[in-house]
């Protein structure tokens, strides 16, 4: 037989020896005043029994027993009843299966559970439980906790809590012993490893093949085949199923929350969480109670959280803890806040942020929101809204205004409710209102042999002109159209006549600006033979 098999079953032969002791002993501890008589007609079923107990410790003389000395009593002479487990509260689904039966019912507060009792949590649910010794725990979501020991052992003052728990997967807070009840124990199973308690406050999780064990108050011991530890306070540690447990680890400090916004007035939000160095990710949850009892949010993040339309307007605690490479949760930090988000102010349709407009008409328009029976429309020159330029509330969901100022404006909308609710103001939307572009002032068209020259002052700020030449006063029949960044244009002379000329001028973001009122000019012809023979032609056709 190999070093390498024995070493593993020695470890095994040894945790099962220690196991079997615990169970099979109950761990007295002496009382001023106490002996072994007392402690035999008090704490036993039968007084007789005393004899075996100073046996069973080498108890040579019963007269000298010192207070806080440990006695190991066989737990098949200690009084015992049988304890129950009340349900205090649930949130959301979380279903029980009664012992020797196989179909799920649904938990309700007020129940009690015995022994072979197992509790099985859904999605976004806990359960709070009290043990008769006011030890409390807290299932949380997707988890499937069993009892399958519950008694207390002696009696009257020395009344003590002996439990064992199995938690086959998910999450666990305990509360063990709130009271310090002397010789009282508590054994939590898991898939990788035990834990004997005895009075402290810690968190256990398990996930496939592995469990960790994270101490807030008091010392567990946490151990399988393979090893044993001993974890203190503000220390963790992480069993797999075939090695032992993790030297317990330090964990790490509650973050700092300060950045956490105490009202949250849009939907979603994104808030950083990265004020731990060695934090790997961060445990986050929102709930509706102090207790956390009302979970509305469990999850474990990165470095960011986004809070969104899932979440109610309302009063909420957040708790944040840090997780480190292990995937042990630290400290928690807590906060309340609170969400007034709805409301929620409509979507923008126009126009859009940082559009460029022009002095004149401007059409605003925004998106229905259900529930919603007006809007307020703001207008002002300043992104804090200070000076205001129009205040309307509205019952459409469009309006359009005259702004006669070019300038940087903002505005923004909110939701009015059947009952006068306000919601948030919409994030402000910047415009940017240009003044109309001037329209050219024209000079005289000009006939340069066969050309013709059509000309107009500069006007500053334009990027281009538009030119349009024709025979009719309506501009139905074009001779030229051109477009051009120069102050003059020249074309080919066109027939003798009489003709009309109009301008405008386009802006650098492509506005077009109107155009001027026409110019009525006339082309001499470039020779009066034609006229001649037309004149001479005409009269002849009289005759």
């Amino acid at each position: 037989m190999t070093i390498g098999f024995i070493r593993p079953l020695l470890f095994l032969c040894l945790w099962s020896l220690a196991s079997a002791t615990f169970a099979e002993d109950w761990l007295y501890t002496v009382q001023p005043g106490d002996t072994v008589w007392d402690i035999s007609h008090t704490q036993l079923k039968d007084w007789r029994y005393w004899e075996d107990i100073l046996k069973h410790n080498n108890i040579r003389n019963a007269a000298k027993i010192r207070p806080g000395t440990k006695i190991a009593i066989p737990l098949y002479v200690v009084r015992e009843e049988t304890s129950e487990v009340r349900v205090d509260n649930v949130v959301g689904q979380v279903d029980v299966v009664f012992r020797n039966k196989t179909e799920k019912l649904p938990l309700k507060p007020g129940m009690s559970l015995v022994a072979g009792d197992k509790l099985v949590s859904g999605a976004n649910s806990t359960v709070l439980l009290s043990l008769e010794d006011k030890s409390s725990i807290l299932m949380q979501e997707n988890s499937e906790l069993e009892f399958t020991r519950l008694q207390t052992l002696g009696a009257g003052a020395h009344k003590s809590m002996n439990t064992r728990l199995r938690v086959n997967r998910g999450r666990m807070n305990m509360t063990a012993n709130p009271d310090h009840v002397p010789d009282s124990s508590y054994e939590i199973l898991t898939v990788s490893a035990n834990s004997a308690v005895r009075g402290t406050g810690f968190r256990i999780g398990v996930e496939k093949d592995s469990s960790r064990t994270e101490v807030l108050d008091g010392v567990v011991s946490v151990g399988n085949a393979l090893g044993n530890v001993t974890v203190p306070k503000n220390f963790g540690t992480v069993a797999k199923k075939d090695s032992p447990p993790l030297k317990p680890v330090q964990l790490l400090p509650a973050p700092d929350l300060s950045s956490f916004p105490k009202l949250i007035r849009y939907l979603p939000t994104v808030v950083n969480l990265n004020s731990l160095e060695q934090a790997q990710g961060y445990r986050v949850q929102i709930a509706l109670d102090k207790a956390f009892m009302k979970i509305r949010l469990d999850r474990v993040v990165k470095n960011k959280l986004m809070i969104d339309q899932h979440l109610e307007d309302g009063e909420y605690w957040l708790r944040v803890r840090g997780v480190d490479a292990h995937g042990l949760e630290g400290n928690n930090a807590r906060m309340a806040f609170r969400i007034d988000a709805r409301p929620e102010a409509p979507m923008v349709r126009e126009p859009l942020s940082d559009q460029v407009l022009h002095v004149g008409a401007v059409n605003f328009s925004w998106a229905e929101v259900e529930d919603v029976t007006s809007y307020l429309f703001e207008l002002a020159r300043d992104a804090d809204f200070t000076q205001i330029q129009k205040k309307e509330s509205l019952r459409g969901t469009d309006l359009t205004l005259e702004i006669g100022e070019p300038g940087d404006y903002y505005y923004r909308l909110s939701s009015v409710t059947a009952d006068g609710r306000q919601g948030p103001p919409g994030r402000a939307v910047k415009i940017r209102v240009l003044p109309v572009p001037a329209v050219p002032e024209p000079k005289p068209p000009a006939v340069e042999g066969d050309e013709l020259r059509l000309a107009w002052q500069k006007v500053e700020g334009v990027a281009s002109y538009q030119v349009q030449l024709a025979a009719d006063p309506d501009f139905q029949e074009l001779v030229a159209d051109v477009k051009t960044t120069e102050p003059w244009i020249q074309i080919h002379r066109p027939p003798g006549g009489f003709y009309y000329f109009r301008l405008r001028s386009i802006d650098p973001e492509g506005y077009e600006g109107a155009f001027g009122t026409p110019q009525r000019f006339e082309v001499e012809p470039g020779s009066y033979l034609p006229l001649i023979l037309f004149a001479v032609a005409s009269a002849l056709l009289l005759l």
